[in-house]
């Protein structure tokens, strides 16, 4: 059995042979002269006594004073030491808190420039040229009401669009806040309100009002001017044309989706679900009003994962998973329908779209809402693909329901948008 070594502790006295603690290990001694740390064999008088007569003889004569008081000045060295290391540490991040804070300011400074001049540059072609304009406003998070304004101008033989401004209003948003909001800053940047041709709203009271709407306001100014609705948010509002039987089935699926997406322990255990089941897609999508094609992509991505929220459901809410499984054939066919809305969308929206584009773009699709509700009725089922997957649990309740939704979709859309003939 190996022998337990013994460790040997300081002691007072050796401080008259030079020698303390280790500052670092209280069991190893060191030398107050060279500061060289001995092993804990060598803490014996008879060792420490030899150091300093052989390596410090001048010193061997001094007394126990004398290596106190060079104790007390090492002592005095180390935390003076230690401030000014701290110090220096403070000083260093302070300047390269403000070298960074300057790098900053440098570019933000630079991209305000910037800002001003692309605004200055675009005043500049909107007091000389002809423009169109759209406005709408929104509440942002904290509460606050941001106006923003868009134009589009012929530059060079091309259709430009830009953002004209985003500004805060104040206070309300009636039709009369909102033009002089504009009116000032068309003033401000010496931009003839006369040269506005025509104007896009989203055909809220404040923007239409037959009184004291914005478009009514501007038409006081600018008698010639032509004020439209805006055709992306005419298609959403025909998009939300639904019967109440759709709409219910519409309401129990966000139900589902909710059950899993707003706690968190039920997302997780749902991914984990769809990774044993194999399924492409591990998250069901929110729906959200503010996003175009959210309701959409929110119905197709739960058609995919349809069998995986059925079972994970029986587990955690077995009456829920009952009248989601009830309403199938309607989310099949909605998630279709709101697919083939989605695609419009698309194509109502980008660079260049004119009113010429988006007639053609509208007409086409009135002709083939005409042609799906003929499909659906002969139990064709080309044109909805999610639907084909329930085709064994489709009644002619449901096929009638669904052309029945289609015709007034279409009765609709002819009456939103009568004005392009």
């Amino acid at each position: 059995m190996a022998e337990n070594k013994k460790c040997r502790q300081y002691s007072v006295e050796y401080i008259k042979y030079g020698f303390i603690p280790s500052p670092t290990n209280i069991q190893l001694p060191m030398c107050l002269l060279c500061q060289q740390v001995f092993s804990n064999e060598a803490m014996k008088p008879s060792r420490l006594k030899e150091h300093l007569t052989k390596i410090h003889p001048d010193k061997a004569s001094k007394d126990a004073a004398f290596f106190q008081n060079i104790k007390e000045q090492l002592s005095k060295q180390s935390i003076s030491k230690m401030f000014a290391r701290k110090v220096n540490q403070t000083d260093s991040g302070l300047v390269a808190s403000y070298n960074i804070s300057l790098m900053i300011a440098n570019v933000a400074g630079r991209i305000k420039e910037m800002a001003l001049d692309t605004e200055q540059q675009l005043c500049a072609t909107l007091r000389e040229h002809p423009f169109s304009i759209q406005l709408d406003e929104t509440t942002t998070m904290d509460n606050n009401v941001l106006l923003m304004a868009y134009v589009r101008y012929m530059s060079e033989r091309d259709v430009a669009e830009d953002v004209l401004f985003a500004k805060y209003l104040s206070t309300d948003t009636r039709g009369e806040t909102i033009f002089r909001a504009l009116s000032d800053y068309l003033l401000e940047n010496c931009i003839p309100i006369a040269n506005i041709l025509a104007c896009a709203t989203d055909g809220a009271p404040a923007m239409v009002g037959r009184y004291r709407g914005f478009a009514t306001l501007l038409k006081e100014r600018v008698p010639q001017v032509l004020t439209v609705h805006c055709m992306l948010h005419r298609h959403n509002l025909a998009a939300k044309n639904l019967s109440p039987s759709l709409h219910q089935s519409l309401n129990i699926a966000a139900r589902a989706i909710n059950k899993i997406k707003a706690h968190a322990l039920n997302d997780r255990i749902f991914r984990q679900l769809c990774g044993e089941n194999d399924e492409a897609f591990q998250r069901l999508l929110l729906h959200t009003e503010v996003r175009w094609l959210s309701k959409g992509n929110c119905l197709a991505r739960l058609c995919e994962l349809f069998t995986s929220v059925l079972e994970f459901l029986a587990g955690a809410d077995a009456g829920l998973r009952d009248t989601l499984w009830s309403c199938r054939a309607d989310i099949f066919y909605l998630a279709d329908f709101f697919g083939k809305m989605n695609e419009v969308s698309l194509k109502l929206q980008g660079d260049a779209v004119t009113l010429v584009h988006s007639k053609a773009t509208i007409c086409s699709f009135l002709a083939r809402l005409e042609l799906y509700k003929l499909n659906l009725s002969r139990r064709q089922f080309s044109n909805f693909p999610q639907l084909a997957k329930v085709v064994d649990e489709l009644t002619d309740n449901h096929l009638l329901r669904y052309t029945d939704h289609l015709r007034a979709v279409k009765a609709d859309m002819e009456i939103r948008f009568r004005d392009l003939e």
